[in-house]
């Protein structure tokens, strides 16, 4: 392999533009992640709006502090702003090919001042002072200084159509001038931060109505970088890219030689830290490329296929590596000839020979301890004279664990029966790996486990997934490993759900000696944006139990698809009980990833536990740490204010804790369904030992375990912040520890009840636990209630859809 690093002199010049003129728009994800972020901060700072708050003031003696030295700053630095945001515009109106971007800049422009015109009206601002705003440089204060939020969006909308040192210069001039404006008096730290938010805002809803730019190299720019690296090209053709944030062109060397460029472009959208997120949440074997630079992706790619080169896997010969001038991480390698996905097109298809070695390709390099990742019909070549080669070793590891190479094994097998047909793949499969090594890789012929471009390649096919792993069974010689069955929503699921609210909400109030219109005063006097803080913060406690999800499996599992399943859980919890829910979906998940039954179970299992752990961890060091706790008893069937008899926590958590044995005990079917239980646990992990150790194998990881420990903390911490919010909603506060001890309680014995959700059990338990610490009875049912209603019955909105991608997405 030619290593060459760029070398200067090109006389390319300074790239200003990310795409060429005519490149194709595109609406993304990323930009719906911007404006949903954009909008939650914007709600969480209406909640203080307009302040001033303690932080405005606080920043605002900063900068006081900074006044002799700094003071002259402030209004250079506004006006840069402004000049800066007209000289993009001018550029555009300048530049040939670039009055489309003027159409762009215009909506985001609009679109920001009716947003700061709009929000500030919402928190008091009258709008003729919004529209003042757009040229005063001093006082008055606003909430909302209309310029910042405009020249903002300017220049956001015009981020991704500039090169990247161009983007970094404008979001450095917007930050310094959202300070000038707070220096100059303009508006104070929450307004300069609102203002950036409306910005983000307005240039998101234009991209995503209008597109935005790729950010790809055009094929001159293409040229002067592969000369940089010392390979001087002709005939530079695009080609369609099978990564997102990369693009791929074929090129023709001095020899005459075909070339196949790889380029990891340095203005490429998709490769900037959102879309690169976004990317990693959602394309299984995509990580997240924060601090990683586009030099060592490239290194990485050249790494792992020289590595399968020497363990005798047919790959593309690597010509060059390194970074051009301009800052294009480039890959150059031998032209890889026709895809397995190409030959199927051109209606082209494979003797036994090619499939043979198809096959002595993937199992050599699982032999060799390397996972491809993305082993499908595009990444799969059959040359003329039959040799078989992998290309786009991106996504590969070394020291691969066994479930990944399983499932390149089980992605082959899909991507040559979508090309030959499942009973000739499936033989070749068997003359390949044998009964055994077959019996191996088909739990993890699923859907979800091949990835979405096999799927859709399936979806043309006669055949499905589920027949085909059938097929592959009988040919092993095995039963077909069953699926985890799920109790279904219906309608009558839902009408016991609301007589049980009705009968919770009946128990509630009668326990706690308080009447209907004390409770229905209470609720009046809410503060409605308090609640509607607490339900925008009601689905962030997923993101961190999807955390702690991923921490409790060694499997190569996608965010997205976790997180989505947390809501589902949300959906189903409606008609079973909160633990049983969600160790019975997580194992149908898991399995649909292939990951065995015993193995699913167990990090099922594992995943529940280390909840209970921190529960408990959290309790015990709320108690035995000094930090407040309850600070009275708890006054049952009687009024708060009475003289009625006291009970401690502790005898009626002792109580709840008696009563839920008691119910189990005594009714029949779940006395069965428990005694029924246990042995079946034996059973499967004597039967399935070694996968159970293997599961159990995540606790001898330090990452996963603290992913597992800090994702369950994380969710405690916003439960207990979303009950915050409810209780302020009412006017009452607490100590956090506090509300941490209550909602950890509760959630703890709650999910021992043989009750969907912990219904009326979790009403009862937040009413009892806000009395003890000197909460007045209606407001501590009022608090229950919204806060059930936040983070129990309305999840499920949410949750439905969840439940519907999953489904649809073969991933439950």
């Amino acid at each position: 392999m030619a290593v060459k690093w760029a070398r200067s002199g090109s006389g390319s010049g300074m790239r200003v533009w990310s795409s060429a003129p005519d490149a194709s728009r595109l609406r993304r994800p990323t930009d719906v992640i911007l404006l949903v972020a954009a909008l939650v901060v914007l709600g969480v700072l209406s909640l203080a709006a307009p302040g001033p708050t303690g932080a405005d003031t606080s920043f605002e003696t900063f900068l006081a502090w900074l006044e002799p030295v700094f003071g002259w700053l402030w209004s250079a630095a506004y006006a840069l702003l402004a000049i800066w945001a007209v000289g993009v515009v001018l550029l555009a109106a300048f530049t040939r090919g670039r009055r489309r971007v003027l159409v762009d800049l215009a909506v985001a422009a609009v679109l920001a001042f009716a947003l700061a015109v709009g929000v500030g009206a919402l928190v008091g601002t009258d709008a003729s002072q919004s529209v003042a705003a757009l040229l005063s440089s001093g006082p008055p204060v606003v909430y909302v200084p209309t310029r910042v939020a405009v020249l903002t969006a300017v220049l956001a909308t015009a981020s991704s159509h500039l090169a990247r040192p161009w983007r970094f210069a404008g979001r450095f001039v917007v930050a310094l001038g959202a300070l000038a404006a707070i220096g100059l008096g303009t508006t104070n730290l929450l307004g300069a931060l609102a203002a950036i938010a409306i910005g983000v805002a307005a240039a998101a809803i234009t991209h995503l109505l209008l597109g935005s730019p790729p950010g790809w190299l055009t094929v001159e720019q293409v040229t002067v970088a592969l000369d940089d690296l010392g390979v001087p090209a002709v005939d530079v053709r695009p080609l369609p890219s099978a990564q997102a944030g990369t693009a791929r062109f074929v090129a023709r060397a001095a020899d005459g030689a075909e070339l196949l460029v790889k380029v990891y472009g340095r203005d490429a959208w998709d490769s900037q830290v959102v879309g690169s997120v976004w990317t990693a949440l959602t394309v299984r074997g995509e990580r997240a490329r924060i601090g990683s630079s586009r030099r060592s992706r490239v290194e990485h790619e050249a790494l792992q296929t020289l590595l399968a080169a020497r363990a005798g896997v047919p790959t593309l010969e690597i010509v060059a590596v390194g970074v051009a001038e301009q800052g294009d991480a480039l890959l150059v390698t031998s032209a890889p000839g026709i895809s397995l996905d190409e030959r199927r097109a051109a209606g082209e298809t494979l003797d036994d020979d090619a499939l043979a070695e198809l096959w002595r390709m993937v199992v050599g390099l699982g032999a060799a301890g390397i996972a491809h990742g993305e082993v499908d019909g595009a990444r799969l070549v059959v040359r003329g004279d039959g040799t078989a080669t992998l290309m786009d070793f991106d996504a590969a590891e070394s020291s691969a664990p066994e479930s990944d190479r399983c499932t390149d094994r089980a992605r082959l097998l899909v991507a040559t029966a979508v090309a030959v047909g499942p009973e000739r793949a499936v033989a070749a499969a068997l003359a390949a790996l044998g009964a055994d090594g077959l019996a191996q890789t088909i739990p993890y012929l699923q859907p979800a486990a091949v990835g979405r471009r096999l799927r859709v390649d399936v979806r043309t096919q006669s055949w499905s997934i589920d027949e085909l792993r059938a097929a592959a069974a009988t040919a092993a010689g095995i039963e077909e490993p069953p699926l985890e069955r799920l109790r279904r929503v219906t309608p009558r699921s839902i009408g016991m759900l609301a007589l049980v609210t009705v009968f919770a909400y009946l128990l509630v109030t009668a326990l706690s000696g308080i009447d209907f219109a004390s409770v229905a005063d209470a609720l009046r006097s809410a503060q409605w944006p308090w609640l509607l803080a607490a339900l925008l913060v009601s689905p962030i406690i997923q993101l961190s139990s999807a955390g702690a999800t991923l921490g409790s499996t060694t499997a190569r599992l996608r965010y997205f698809p976790v997180l989505m399943l947390q809501y589902a859980i949300q959906f189903i919890a409606l008609v079973l009980p909160a633990s049983a829910a969600r160790l019975a979906l997580e194992v149908r998940f898991f399995q649909r990833f292939g990951i065995p039954a015993a193995t699913a179970v167990s990090f099922g299992v594992i995943d529940s536990v280390s909840g209970f752990v921190v529960q408990i961890a959290l309790m015990l060091l709320i108690v035995v740490g000094g930090l407040p706790g309850f600070t009275s008893g708890l006054s049952l069937g009687s009024d708060s204010g009475s003289d009625g008899s006291s009970t401690s926590l502790l005898v009626v958590l002792v109580g709840l804790m008696v009563l839920t044995a008691a119910i189990c005990l005594l009714v029949p079917r779940l006395r069965r369904r428990l005694t029924a239980r246990l042995p079946e646990l034996r059973a499967a992990l004597a039967t399935h030992g070694e996968s159970a150790r293997s599961a159990f194998g995540v606790l001898r990881r330090p990452g996963k375990v603290a992913a597992m420990l800090g994702g369950n903390f994380g969710v405690q911490m916003l439960q207990a912040g979303v009950l915050a919010l409810c209780l302020s909603a009412f006017g009452e506060s607490a100590h956090f520890s506090q509300l941490v001890l209550i909602n950890t309680a509760v959630s703890l014995f709650s999910g021992l009840m043989p009750v969907p959700g912990g219904m009326g059990v979790a009403e009862a338990g937040f009413t009892w636990g806000l009395q003890a610490i000197g909460i007045p009875g209606p407001i501590a049912v009022s608090t229950a209630i919204t806060f059930r209603l936040a983070t129990f019955y309305l999840p499920p909105i949410w949750g439905a859809p969840a439940m519907g991608w999953l489904r649809r997405h073969e991933c439950v």
